[in-house]
Formats: C-alpha cells, structure tokens, sequence
C-alpha cells in the first residue's frame, strides 16, 4: 500500500471515521467502543483500520497510518500479537467446551478475552481487542466482561462489533462509546468496487444489489451467483409490494409456510422487502439519488406518488415488526400476514 492510499481504507462512514480518526490524533483514545450497524455495512474495516491507526511505528500524520510499516503488515495479515479478534470463528477454533451449537459467545470466550486484555503489548503501544458478534454473548459472558469495561487497562481497547446494540445489557452499552454505522449510499459502494478494478457495467450491478452493504458487494465480486441472487430477491420483494391485496396475503402464507424449512431465505427476503420500502421512503421524501436499489425507482415511482407518507412509515415499521415477530417465535404465517396488511394498497 503507497502512502496515498494508506487513509482509512472504508467506503462511507466518513462522521464517524473522522471521530475516530481525531481521537488517535489527539491522544484521546476511549477504552471501549461499540460498533453497531447492519452485517456487511464496514464494522470490522473500521475496526481494523482504527487498529492500524493505533499500532503504526510510522504514521503518515498522526491518525493516519502509513500502511507499508511492519506492525501495519502484520495486522493486515491478521498476525499481529497486540491485535486480537474475539467471536464465533475463534471460538468454535479454540474448541469450546459448550455443549450448544456454537450460536453464542460464552462465558469461556469472554473469560479469555479478559486474560488476555491484561497483557501489556509486546509491539505497539496499545492492546486492541476486538469481539464480533457481541449481540451474541450469553447474559453470563456480559457480566464477565463489565470488570473489562469498568477498570480496563489504561493500554488496552476494546472494540465490540454488534448488528444491533440494543440487544446487549443496558450496563454494556452505557460503559461504551456507541458508533453507530448506517447503509452505505449505492453511489459509494460502486466507486469502492471501481477503485478495486472492478468493471463498470460489473461494479454498477453488484453495488444496485448489495443492499447497502461494503462486505457483501466485495464477497460478491468473486460471486456472480451471490449477485443472481440477490437481483432475484429485489424483484420478487417489488413484485409483492406491488401485487394486489390478495397476491399479497396468498405470498405471505407460502412464506409462512415454507418458515421451518427456508429460514434463513425468508429472513434475507424480509430484509430486503424493508430495503424496498426504505427505498420508497424516499423516494417519497424527494431523494430518490440515495435509493438501494435503482429496480424501486423504476418500477414503483407510479405507487409511490399515491401513497401517503405515513403509509409507508406504516409498511416500513410492520416489516420491521414482522422480522422481530419471527425472531420471538410468533407464528411465521400470522407475523407475515398482519404484515402485509398493513401496506398501502397497490
């Protein structure tokens, strides 16, 4: 990496890279941070990028690390004994003694976490602890680390990752600076892939689709089946916005009933019916530059000029209650019906 392109490597985000990049430059480093935002939407490349930042032996500028220098390498590489990730990855790799299915942090994660944040750093001045997947760490595993959070080395900085923040006990939270990270425009995700050298007819598809997301576009760029995909999903989500009352309640039963056996593609496909009626949102309120996916545009500008704005509001908050409502175990066919019902009519 040459020391132009050594800034903060993150596509978007720029209020809260410039906070945290002003908080390394003037030596007023907060000991516990917490990352929120969507999956994919850069919480690790900030996390990484604030790490680099930290450990670099020759900063182009205070904040802004040079990229080229050993301990910058090593982090780069993931080798670096100062920088150390804490999450599901490392602890179904440690072999965790629970006797679940690796869907929680445990107690036994966090209790290494802890030892280790006590270490004073071999090759950099600060310890940096990163943990993903923080939304999922027992109750247990919160409690153990509050003693982290509340008396933490004056070296060390943790850094928690977590999609939704609110999840966390309140006692976490309130011992962490929140950064919480949005979806990144269309715009900024297709000039992060042309940067990569990513075609232009290529970049423009994958950033329509990625829903807002850095990771998932740059996953998807080794994957044109993610992108098929994903195109699929957003044209059959407009498809239903934009199908008649009955069409509607006739594919919420079908996704009701198909719940058990295609889990995880209905909530993909909820996530991104709420993406289509944020995208009509606002178009509504006059941004339709700042819409996910250009397919809402063209094909639903008609609907959304006689919709009013509270009812989107409306169909925006019963998507979001719906996604809740599944994860609470309500009954998949119920959740999604009350769902649709509460749309605007077509």
């Amino acid at each position: 990496m040459n020391g132009a392109a050594a800034v903060w490597p993150i596509w978007g985000h720029q209020p809260a890279v410039a906070m945290l990049l002003q908080a390394v430059a003037s030596d007023r480093v907060r000991h516990a941070y917490l990352f929120a935002g969507p999956e994919g939407v850069g919480k690790t490349a900030i996390a990484l990028a604030m790490a680099r930042a930290l450990g670099c032996l020759a900063p182009i500028r205070p904040g802004l690390p040079c990229g080229e220098c050993r301990s910058c390498r090593k982090i780069e590489r993931g080798v670096h004994p100062d920088v150390q990730t804490f999450g599901l990855d490392s602890q179904i790799a440690a072999g965790s003694k629970s006797t679940g299915k690796n869907t929680t942090l445990t107690i036994e994660t966090i209790r290494a976490l802890t030892s280790t944040a006590v270490l004073r750093p071999i090759e950099s001045r600060w310890r940096v602890i990163i943990v993903d997947d923080a939304e999922l760490m027992q109750e247990t595993a919160q409690e153990a680390l509050l003693k982290s959070l509340e008396e933490p080395p004056p070296f060390a900085v943790i850094i928690l990752l977590a999609n939704d923040a609110e999840i966390l006990l309140p006692t976490i939270r309130s011992r962490c600076q929140l950064v919480e990270l949005a979806l990144v425009p269309r715009s900024v995700i297709e000039t992060g892939l042309l940067g990569r050298g990513v075609e232009q007819t290529r970049a423009h598809e994958i950033a329509g689709a990625a829903s807002g997301s850095p990771g998932w576009a740059i996953r998807a760029v080794a994957s044109p089946k993610m992108v098929g995909e994903r195109v699929e999903a957003i044209e059959r989500a407009v498809t239903w916005v934009r199908a008649s009352q009955f069409e509607r309640v006739a594919t919420a039963f079908r996704l009701g009933d198909s719940f058990t056996k295609r889990r995880l593609i209905v909530y993909r496909d909820m996530e991104v019916v709420l993406g289509v009626w944020r995208d009509a949102l606002l178009l509504k309120t006059g941004l339709p530059d700042a819409v996910t996916f250009p397919v809402v545009a063209s094909e639903l500008s008609d609907s959304v000029d006689r919709w009013q704005l509270r009812s989107i509001h409306a169909a925006l908050r019963s998507v979001r209650q719906c996604i809740a409502d599944l994860e609470a175990n309500v009954r998949p066919r119920l959740a999604i019906e009350s769902m649709v019902l509460q749309w605007p009519n077509p």
